[in-house]
């Protein structure tokens, strides 16, 4: 390949890195930056400020550990010259702690972490302190904290150096094995190991017997790392070839050396939580083709020189960047559920929104359900990945018998806050209506007699139409439709007929006779039919139809002709007495009242209605074929029939033979 091809495709190798950093930062859910941002504040800090918020600004940061951090001013100059001029009133930081000589700072977004106190001790080399950070991120409240170590070991290649490294690596790596049970941690800084067997690098990653603390390396880079080709793409110091330059005196050399790192425990690695997203850590700007060369030298694309550029001139170490998974956060909708009321038989589902709300990258909801009695749910195990749609699941509730109903479906998940969801179920179950003619028993056919009247002498009667044995477990009646066929049109309902719904009163409906013009001494008969259902929920079903059957006897004679109306209320005993096919019952009404007239047997059980309802004053004629309501003859015997209307009630033995 020509040199020029080479440098092309390097170039293009150099913008696609570089990009990555210079433009907006992706949605993420927690992003760690580690920055050993050299003799700060003490050389330059006005000059090199401004590299600093360029550097920074595309890297999305929610919390900032520093190196090389001289001074409270140092902090306060950081805070608000650099992040909270990229993002303004977003950062906050811990206090300054520590001596005079490359100490650490440690800076947050309070909208992403809660700080839960900070600490520091001075290693038994009595070089640089050790600073130990606590959070804990927003929107999680049993989430085991997680702790930052930031650290800067001894420099140089000496075995001295080495075994003064060692020496702060066991103070470190023994505060970690003491961490509470289940905390996290990552110890991260500029290590100044040259390969992956320095002592200290080998301190932090061995097996102890003791483990809370053992540390590995995301990248696993075993080997010598200093001017090896194979870890050029994770060199993070020296950004320049140059020893000195107006923004301080630098190391120089270009990169070649793998001084930063981010450390973490074995339980940021499990798959499950909180963990450190390996594939998120990266070298900031170095795109692996720069070893012992500054960032700012060819290959680079002119559109990366100014980011590149504020590398070189802000520090000699390059910023490392990773970010963290957050557990899984559960959202259930809607909580509690009311599956409100259905009728026996009748379909009863509600669906459950489930939703993983954690910021993505965020670990998988992983739950499941279970419901109680008289409920169900579906069974097995889901995942839900975070920035998913919800997933939906159908909750159901039996319907096999009437009742109030009731219990917590409990979802079982791994979000750390709400290890169990318990969401309230509860729904009613009604029986069906029960449409009657009859308050009391099912009835479903009778007769409204208008008896014979004069001409402009019919009354008016009522019909009633029940929901027989109605109570709050049992549905209402929806009465749609009464249709009047046959008597010569001369039948109605007054005012029409509007549908209504029944429950405990019976809805009354006033049926009229128009005799006008009518034929004299001619029988009008006509059936009066409603149409009814449940009220409308699910499981509702038809209801038999209720036939009345309407009969009127325009009385004969020329005009002016009067019928005679009975002065008193009276029961005629039945004839003929005893009875072989029919038996006939007479009565007198001075005026028009509701009337019932129905057959007993000697045990006391009704066998059969002849009459219920309004009757207009009259004599009337009714007869009995021997039947029960349901059709059947009945045995011969002794029967009673009972004629009642408000005032006046009689009693007469009727035998029928065999």
């Amino acid at each position: 390949m020509a040199p020029e091809a080479i440098r092309t495709r390097f170039a293009r190798v150099a913008f696609a890195v570089l990009a990555t950093v210079a433009t907006a930062a992706p949605a993420h859910a927690l992003r760690l930056v580690n920055y050993n941002i050299m003799f700060y504040p003490s050389v330059n800090v006005s000059g090199r400020n401004p590299y600093f918020r360029q550097v920074m600004g595309p890297l999305g940061a929610d919390i900032v550990i520093v190196q090389e951090l001289g001074s409270a001013a140092g902090v306060d100059s950081f805070r608000t010259n650099v992040l909270n001029v990229i993002e303004p009133g977003m950062w906050s930081s811990y206090p300054y702690t520590g001596g005079p000589d490359s100490n650490n700072g440690c800076f947050y977004k309070t909208s992403k972490v809660t700080p839960l106190g900070s600490w520091f001790w001075l290693p038994p080399d009595n070089l640089r302190h050790v600073n130990v950070y606590r959070f804990r991120p927003v929107g999680y409240t049993a989430i085991p904290e997680f702790r930052i170590y930031s650290l800067h070991l001894k420099a140089g290649s000496a075995g001295t150096d080495e075994n003064r490294r060692l020496t702060d690596a066991i103070s470190i790596r023994d505060s970690m094995n003491n961490v509470p049970l289940g905390a996290h941690c990552i110890l991260t800084g500029d290590f100044n190991s040259y390969k992956s067997t320095d002592l200290a690098v080998q301190k932090f990653l061995e097996s102890q017997t003791d483990n809370d603390g053992r540390l590995y390396d995301p990248k696993n880079a075993i080997g010598p790392w200093q001017d090896n080709p194979t870890f050029a793409p994770i060199h993070t110091q020296c950004p320049s070839t140059t020893a000195y330059r107006p923004s301080g005196s630098y190391s120089g050399g270009g990169l070649d050396d793998r001084f930063d790192l981010f450390l973490p425990t074995y339980n940021m690695n499990d798959g499950q939580g909180l963990d450190l997203l390996a594939n998120t850590y990266i070298p900031v700007g170095n795109d692996g083709l720069h070893m012992n060369l500054s960032v700012t030298s060819p290959p680079i694309s002119p559109a990366d020189t100014a980011y590149a550029r504020a590398l070189w001139m802000a520090s000699d170490h390059l910023p490392i960047r990773v970010d963290i998974q957050l557990p899984a956060l559960i959202a259930l909708a809607p909580a509690p559920i009311n599956f409100g009321s259905v009728i026996v038989g009748g379909p009863a589902t509600e669906n459950l929104s489930v939703t993983n709300i954690a910021t993505p990258p965020a670990d998988a909801l992983d739950y499941s359900m279970a419901a109680p009695a008289g409920f169900s749910a579906p069974g097995g195990s889901f995942a839900q990945s975070a920035g998913a749609a919800p997933a939906i699941q159908a909750i159901a509730m039996s319907t096999a018998t009437s009742g109030v109903k009731g219990g917590t479906l409990n979802v079982t998940s791994d979000d750390p806050d709400h290890l169990v969801s318990a969401v309230a179920l509860s729904g009613t179950v009604l029986d069906h209506a029960q449409a009657s003619l009859d308050s009391l028993v099912v009835l479903t056919s009778q007769t409204l007699d208008f008896g014979t009247q004069a001409a402009g002498s019919f009354s008016p009667l009522l019909a009633r139409v029940h929901d027989r044995g109605w109570n709050t477990l049992q549905a209402r009646l929806a009465v749609t439709d009464a249709a009047i066929t046959g008597g010569d049109g001369r039948f109605s309902i007054a005012g029409g007929f509007s549908p209504v719904t029944v429950a405990g009163t019976a809805a009354s409906f006033q049926v009229q006779f128009d005799d006008t013009g009518a034929t004299p001494d001619l029988a009008y008969d006509a059936t009066l039919t409603f149409t009814s259902a449940d009220e409308p929920l699910s499981g509702a079903a038809p209801q038999p139809d209720l036939v009345i059957n309407l009969t009127a006897h325009p009385a004969a004679g020329t005009t002016g002709t009067e019928i005679v109306i009975p002065t008193a209320l009276r029961f005629y005993a039945p004839r003929p007495n005893p009875m072989t096919n029919e038996a006939w019952f007479g009565f007198d009404l001075p005026r028009a009242a509701p009337v019932t007239l129905d057959i007993f047997d000697l045990a006391g059980r009704r066998v059969a209605r002849l009459v219920s309802g309004e009757r207009g004053a009259g004599h009337y004629e009714t007869r009995w074929a021997g039947t029960h309501d349901g059709g059947g003859r009945v045995k011969a015997g002794l029967y009673f029939a009972r004629f009642a209307t408000p005032g006046f009630s009689r009693v007469e033995r009727v035998v029928r033979l065999p």
